[in-house]
């Protein structure tokens, strides 16, 4: 029997409203497309998070991180040193789930590589790694020391009133040695010979406090020294206390403790580590790592990771100007700073 006009609207109307809601269902759930899983990041510090240095920078930027991405877990240990030890904490955090690892440490590239190959969907930050370690699931990070140390060295060349600095750091290494390019640019910028301006210490250990101590008490007597720019997690507080009791002027690296020696620490040279978190966390998440493999991350001046704290108590005002239109030079690329990041 033929369906009434009446019938025939009815049917009509239900069937634009399944069309309607099953487009509405679509659009508000994407058919094959599911919610993210759980990012878990997990931390490894090979010093102690307290040291005024290194790793308390690494760790104050794993906070800053943590406080900017509050769904991501965050785990975290410190005093892992050995590769031995980095290996085993890495399965240990790759077992309770964790997604990204990052190390802080040179010592970290090899065995991240190693594991690397066993675990196809975790990735690792080798923060001061080599590049030579980049690999599918392995990026690496570093800081432009460069950068900062050569506004560092003109900064002591005005300051200096024996024309006499030092440079005491841990071990020839990565950011290091970077740094020292950066002061001899830096110096020499200011119209000093750096061969003859700058004396340079590396302990061979980044925790021996008392040998960077008397290391650095040598260099002051030995060459009339009245700066000294210090760096590497003990090292740093070897050198500071140094450069206090023989009343000299000191430069920290890291982070920010105006505490420590503030009558004579002339600058602060802060390292914001959340700024290349954040870009390797992002890229895991828009599947740059997944589609690209590993790549090189850089703190820098230019993109905030690397910032410079002057202490102006102490800085006469016409050397701070001055230092400071040096750092907008380097900030604008217009001297050598000694070092050009391939990537």
């Amino acid at each position: 029997m033929p369906l009434s006009t009446a019938w025939k609207i009815t049917i009509s109307v239900i069937i634009i409203a399944v069309v309607i809601a099953g487009v509405a269902v679509y659009y508000y759930h994407p058919v094959g497309v599911s919610k993210p899983k759980t990012v878990k990041m997990a931390f490894i510090f090979p010093g102690s998070v307290t040291d005024t240095a290194w790793n308390e920078a690494g760790y104050k930027g794993m906070l800053a991180f943590e406080k900017a991405h509050p769904n991501v877990k965050v785990a975290w240990v410190q005093g892992v040193y050995d590769p031995a030890q980095i290996e085993s904490q890495i399965r240990s955090y790759i077992q309770q789930g964790y997604n990204l690892i990052v190390g802080l440490g040179f010592q970290f590239g090899e065995p991240m590589a190693k594991l690397a190959k066993q675990y196809k969907n975790v990735y690792f930050l080798a923060v001061a790694g080599s590049p030579n370690y980049i690999g599918p699931q392995v990026s690496v990070a570093d800081v432009r020391t460069d950068q900062s140390c050569f506004v560092a060295g003109y900064l002591a060349t005005q300051v200096s009133k024996t024309k006499s600095i030092a440079f005491v750091a841990g071990m020839a290494v990565a950011e290091l040695t970077r740094c020292e390019v950066g002061l001899r640019h830096g110096i020499a910028y200011s119209g000093l010979n750096p061969n003859q301006t700058l004396h340079v210490l590396y302990v061979g250990d980044f925790h021996d406090v008392k040998k960077s101590k008397l290391g650095t008490t040598a260099l002051i007597e030995q060459y009339n020294v009245d700066v000294v720019k210090a760096m590497g997690d003990g090292c740093q507080l070897g050198a500071v206390s140094a450069a206090k009791e023989k009343h000299v002027y000191a430069m920290m690296s890291g982070t920010y403790h105006p505490e420590v020696y503030p009558n004579g620490t002339l600058l602060y040279e802060v390292w914001h580590w959340e700024a290349v978190y954040n870009e390797f966390y992002n890229d895991y998440v828009n599947g740059y790592l997944q589609s690209h493999g590993g790549r090189e991350y850089w703190l820098s001046m230019n993109n905030g990771g690397l910032k410079l704290v002057y202490n102006d108590k102490i800085i006469p005002s016409n050397m701070l100007q001055a230092t400071k239109q040096v750092e907008q030079k380097v900030l604008n690329g217009e001297v050598n700073t000694g070092f050009t990041p391939k990537t």
